[in-house]
């Protein structure tokens, strides 16, 4: 039956086939199972999570039936075991460094790509395949937009690319954690070589939790230049842009701005459809097309909340034994207090520019033209502070939804903070009334 193994050394890249495929032999074939033997532990297990639907299609190809198979460690063969001693321990040797454990649901092949992100997505593909292509590259945007899930595909892909390299996946709280720990026991050279030395690509994750940890930041920095320099890949993550990264020190963030800056995109509503339907899949959960549609047009952006609430129908259907509805729809959304990504947005800006107006008498039209008058542009200046530091709105948000270049937002927010910090009585008069009058 070599056939199966000709069939499927044509659907596997020749790089890959080489890599991992050298001792890959069929040992036992029936109409039950077939089985395989491969002369390595970690090569049959890394075989197993990534070829197994080009192994069940040599399989059907062959024998036009879904016979299952299984892939044994075959270390009874002492001969051959010493023949391919240098290859399977060179495979041993490439093992990928890990120093956090990765989720094997986030990879490249269950993303979802949609209109919104699909230049995003070709892009991490790209830096799996060709490491340093884009370096730095800086993911951005909101929560539960997938910017996690991009990050670690970025390093299922390049261990699965290049077996060789040293992969590290981490968040920033725990490189600091790892920091402080090491200058604790006075070990902070071995900390260092660690990240700056061992490492072959750096990923990143919630680079926003270091504002005001300007000692670790420090401590990135450097690490930064060393890889950089070295030629080696950062993939860096953040919920929001490299400008908006308060306290970071200008030097690091015009690193972060040197290589490629790109914004994860809300899913639009067919991207969420499909997205729906693929959770509801996934816990073998029969949600139709009509409910599938509903919640991409309620549920805002955010994927974790969607899939929360898909979790929760299936075992609410589940116990009491009934098939969803829209009755228990409308009792899971009310649950998650769901409203349309419209609403919220309508709901936010319209009070706020309904309180600006009451408090400073400068109406909607106003502030949203082009005048230069001082009091205008104050109303205009304090709408975007508030938007931003007590409504959590990002500066992209902001500079769409008030019609100005992210520069004059990122201005005008400093402009206000630094009135506000000085103790000016007016402006801190202005600033507590718009919130009271707000109600949110």
């Amino acid at each position: 039956m070599n056939s199966i193994k000709n069939i499927l050394k044509s659907k596997v890249p020749k790089k890959s086939w080489d890599n991992w495929f050298s001792t890959f032999e069929l040992v036992k074939f029936n109409s039950d199972k077939i089985t395989f033997s491969v002369d390595n532990p970690f090569i049959k297990d890394w075989i197993q999570s990534n070829f197994k639907k080009e192994i069940e299609f040599s399989i059907f190809k062959v024998t036009g039936k879904n016979i299952p198979f299984e892939i044994v460690f075959n270390n009874g063969n002492k001969e051959k075991n010493e023949k391919n001693t240098k290859s399977s321990s060179s495979l041993l040797e490439k093992k990928p460094l890990i120093l956090s454990n990765l989720n094997d649901e986030y990879t490249f092949d269950k993303f979802i790509v949609g209109p919104e992100n699909k230049a995003i997505y070709e892009v991490s593909r790209e830096i799996s395949q060709n490491p340093g292509k884009y370096n730095p590259f800086f993911i951005y945007g909101n929560v539960g937009l997938g910017k996690t899930h991009l990050l670690q595909s970025i390093a299922h892909e390049t261990m699965f690319n290049f077996p060789e390299k040293k992969v590290i996946y981490l968040k920033s709280e725990e490189f600091m954690n790892e920091m402080i720990a090491s200058i604790k026991e006075n070990k902070i050279e071995k900390f260092r070589e660690r990240y700056r030395k061992k490492a072959d690509i750096l990923l990143i994750d919630d680079i926003q939790f270091l504002i005001e940890k300007k000692g670790v930041q420090n401590e990135f920095f450097h690490t930064f230049n060393d890889l950089h320099d070295s030629g080696k890949q950062l993939v860096i993550c953040s919920d929001r842009n490299p400008s908006e990264l308060k306290t970071f020190h200008e030097r690091l963030i015009s690193r972060f701005q040197m290589g490629l800056v790109m914004e994860i995109n809300k899913p639009g509503t067919l991207t969420k459809y499909i997205i729906a339907k693929k959770i509801a899949q996934n816990q073998n959960f029969s949600l139709n097309d009509e409910y599938a549609n509903l919640l991409s047009e309620r549920v805002n952006s955010n994927i974790r909340k969607l899939k929360g609430i898909i979790i929760k129908l299936s075992v609410q259907c589940k116990i009491f034994n009934r098939n969803v509805d829209g009755e228990i729809i409308k009792k899971v959304l009310n649950e998650f207090q769901v409203f349309t990504e419209t609403q919220i947005q309508s709901s936010v800006y319209e009070k706020l520019f309904t309180s600006v107006e009451k408090i400073t008498g400068i109406n909607k039209t106003e502030i949203l033209g082009q005048s230069r008058d001082k009091k205008i542009v104050f109303a205009r200046q304090m709408m975007m502070y508030i938007l931003k530091n007590y409504f959590g709105k990002t500066v992209t948000d902001i500079s769409r939804e008030i019609g100005r270049k992210h520069s004059t937002v990122i201005h005008s927010t400093k402009k206000i903070e630094t009135k506000l910090k000085s103790g000016n009585t007016e402006y801190n008069i202005q600033y507590n009334n718009i919130i009271k009058s707000v109600g949110v």
